[in-house]
């Protein structure tokens, strides 16, 4: 299983939406995607660092790719030309844990994400307050930590 570019798989959820999305909602998406893969499927979903900003989460080239925006919405497909979006072409596997993650978070804001991720013991406040604000998100502690989650079954909370 490759390891996609972020934006690839930030557009299977604005296709999921069939409208506008906040980028920070997205962020978080694109991270819960990527934490559940490693989980269940043991490898990781997209390629890249994972930064633990003052929001949550974040994927630089998501960021930087939409920093215009703000956190304003996002309605457009990312690509690299109007009719050049990247794409991810996911296994079934991968398929389904994207749908799992928005079947789950899909209705819940950006912000209320981001809470959910700023919860003590998760990967981003491990490295938030143990390395330092933009520093890296450990793959091994996320993985764990949606091992955790779905061991304990607590799937509101990540």
């Amino acid at each position: 299983m490759p390891n996609y570019d972020p934006r690839a798989v930030a557009n299977e959820f604005l296709k999921l939406n069939g409208g506008p999305m906040n980028q920070m909602k997205l962020q978080k998406l694109v991270y819960m995607a990527h934490g559940w893969n490693l989980a269940i499927n043991r490898q990781p979903l997209v390629s890249g660092r994972i930064e633990a900003w003052d929001g949550g989460p974040v994927m630089r080239v998501i960021w930087n790719h939409l920093r215009d925006f703000g956190l304003n919405t996002v309605d457009v497909l990312f690509g690299s030309g109007p009719n050049a979006p990247f794409i991810a072409e996911m296994t079934e596997d991968e398929s389904a844990i994207v749908s799992h993650v928005w079947s789950k978070y899909g209705q819940y804001t950006g912000l209320e994400l981001s809470e959910m991720t700023h919860k003590s013991g998760t990967p981003w406040s491990n490295s938030y307050f143990g390395l330092g604000r933009n520093a890296a998100l450990s793959q091994a502690d996320i993985q764990q930590h949606f091992i955790e989650l779905a061991l304990a079954g607590r799937q509101q909370v990540v």
